[in-house]
């Protein structure tokens, strides 16, 4: 029995601008698929989900859809004063987030209370993760065949990730942006590839898509070392048809030119006529080169070695301490009683725990936006913050402006990290106006790299960011000279970059001393 088709696209094209975003042949979505869509932040994930809901037409090609879906949108953090979409659209096209509301009437109570929100419904201030599970408990409420997930675990905790996880092996069918490796595993049984405009699909969930990857791109090192080769070898074959060529043209120096024409004339082989053969020879493999089917090397991320000691970083063991200390909001919220903790030079601290429990706070003790006596910073320590807002971009300049002016590093160095964090050359010049959400993120990140910064302070750094860009932020945080502290609910993130964990829980900062592997 064949499957239903729900979804049946043909020759799309998007356009922003003058910017092709992409040009898709043909995708299919079938009844009981459950479908990840990964590709670079600004690669059009989002706008995919807009065009196959119907919510964008298409420059050209067209969309059937044979049932109706649902859509769960991403919403990020204020930016500029208004909610903006993260992944895929320019800054003119954020504003049409700004008005979204629930439809509270269709919100089913038990799925309330599953996601343990039943007391938010009509709350008028909720948090960050309490409105992800507000949106989240309308989907679930919903009948629909066919739902559309854009980065669902945003904000969520432990807890959160968990319930979430459940309710969606109930849906039969979908397709989910999302940077958590762990859930596309879970779930996923194709992943789609949106890279450079185009789509390739994959069998199987993201380790099986990641293996297949690196065995295409080991194919194309391949193919790229088997052409280079040959094209080397036929170049070499060119040019000695060439020198033999000349060599015999060459006349013998007590011999003038019309001498050496009149004995060609009369000879019955003509040194002319051997030099006119062996240069067509010569031609036929200059042929031979230029039909050669071209093999493009694939793309290598540059090494990146800032000079760290221009940092004038801190000598001390120990470079943040907190020493039973109590803290409490205005409202006489109580968040930390008679806490203490410890982080040391060099360590990469992951702070765990709830929402609602006081990791963020705790970032801001940290960094002096909120005061406390008790926790002390020693005096060499630069601290630098990724600010939600992204308020130190200047949209007016480019991507490469934007690092140079705070970069105590080389401008080369400023350029590896950039291409490390997946801005490639032409990426450089863009105005960060034009950036993606996903991308701004990015700039800030890279802008404190290369900075006088020596501590790192990190709220939820992998929000928004796309899968390879996570890996690559993996790969930098893993090398990083200086202290690093950053919450994450990402368990994968916090398994490969933290090296100790602190967790937030009732009132408490518990300290995990066993180093995470």
């Amino acid at each position: 029995m064949s499957q239903r088709q729900y979804i049946k696209a043909e020759n799309i094209k998007i356009k922003f601008g003058d910017r092709e975003i992409f040009h898709i042949d043909r995708l299919n979505i079938y009844e009981g698929e459950k479908v990840g869509l990964v590709g670079l932040n600004g690669a059009g994930k989002t706008t995919l989900l807009r065009v196959l809901a119907g919510e964008i037409v298409p420059d050209c090609g067209t969309v059937k859809t044979y049932c109706e879906p649902i859509f769960f949108r991403q919403f990020a953090e204020e930016f500029g004063g208004i909610r903006e979409s993260v992944d895929d659209l320019a800054a003119d096209d954020f504003t049409q987030y700004k008005n979204f509301e629930l439809n509270r009437s269709n919100i089913s109570g038990k799925i309330l209370s599953d996601l343990h929100i039943k007391d938010k419904l009509w709350a008028e201030k909720v948090s960050g993760g309490e409105e992800t599970r507000l949106r989240l408990a309308e989907v679930f409420s919903s009948s629909r065949p066919l739902v559309f997930l854009d980065e669902p675990t945003a904000n969520l905790d432990g807890k959160g990730m968990e319930v979430l996880k459940q309710k969606l092996k109930d849906f039969d069918t979908m397709v989910l942006i999302s940077h958590d490796r762990a859930l596309l595993n879970l779930l996923c049984t194709r992943i789609i590839e949106l890279e450079r405009g185009k789509l390739t699909s994959y069998d199987g969930n993201y380790d099986d898509y990641v293996e297949q990857k690196q065995a295409a791109i080991a194919r194309q090192w391949t193919e790229y070392e088997n052409y280079t080769a040959e094209k080397r070898r036929l170049l070499k074959v060119y040019q000695e048809k060439k020198d033999h060529a000349r060599q015999i043209e060459k006349r013998p120096r007590n011999m003038s030119a019309r001498e050496a024409g009149m004995r060609n004339c009369i000879s019955r082989h003509p040194k002319d006529a051997k030099a006119r053969k062996m240069e067509k020879s010569a031609t036929n493999v200059q042929q031979r080169i230029e039909a050669m089917e071209v093999k493009e090397k694939p793309r290598e991320l540059p090494k990146i070695r800032p000079d760290f000691r221009l940092t004038d970083p801190p000598e001390n063991k120990i470079v943040i301490h907190g020493e039973n200390f109590s803290f409490s909001y205005e409202d006489g919220t109580e968040i930390f009683r008679d806490a203490s903790f410890r982080i040391a030079n060099h360590s990469r601290v992951a702070v765990t725990g709830d929402n609602g429990a006081g990791k963020t706070t705790l970032l801001h003790l940290i960094c002096g936006k909120l005061r406390q006596d008790g926790i002390c910073v020693v005096p060499k320590a630069n601290i630098g913050l990724l600010e939600q807002n992204l308020s130190t971009i200047d949209y007016t300049k480019t991507v490469l402006e934007n690092v140079m002016e705070v970069s105590i590093q080389k401008e080369s160095v400023a350029r590896a990290l950039l291409s490390r964090l997946l801005f490639f050359e032409n990426d450089m010049k863009k105005p960060a106006g034009i950036l993606s959400g996903g991308e701004r993120i990015k700039l800030a990140f890279a802008k404190l790299f290369v900075s006088q910064v020596n501590l790192l302070v990190l709220d939820e750094p992998t929000n928004f960011l796309d899968l390879p860009s996570i890996e690559a932020l993996e790969a930098m945080f893993s090398e990083y000279g200086g202290t690093l502290v950053f919450v994450s609910h990402d368990e994968e993130f916090i398994r490969k970059v933290a090296t100790d964990i602190l967790e937030v829980k009732d009132g408490k900062i518990l300290c995990v001393n066993q180093k995470v592997q």
